[in-house]
């Protein structure tokens, strides 16, 4: 039986589930239905659909096809979110 790696959190990749989640949003932000989307990008709505609940991975292709229906570079799509920028204050600068 072939083990599956330890996810330890330290990955640089998203899942297909992060992945279509972020296809929805991006698609409602951009105020298109799953319809509207399939035409732009020449898919079929149940592909995209199936992509958005995570059932299935999109090929690089169907990814920069949607992706340019949607305004956006491909990797928006799988690039882990970058964290937010910190600031260390010393307690002697403090106001």
């Amino acid at each position: 039986m072939k083990k599956r790696p330890v996810d330890d959190g330290m990955n640089n990749h998203i899942d297909r589930v992060e992945l279509g989640q972020r296809l929805r949003d991006a698609r409602r932000q951009s105020g298109l239905t799953l319809k509207d989307l399939d035409q732009a990008a020449g898919l079929s709505a149940t592909h995209i659909s199936e992509i958005e609940r995570g059932k299935t991975s999109p090929t690089i292709g169907v990814l920069i096809r949607i992706a340019g229906a949607l305004g956006k570079d491909a990797s928006y799509f799988v690039e882990p979110e970058a964290l937010p920028d910190v600031s260390i204050i010393r307690a002697g600068d403090r106001a």
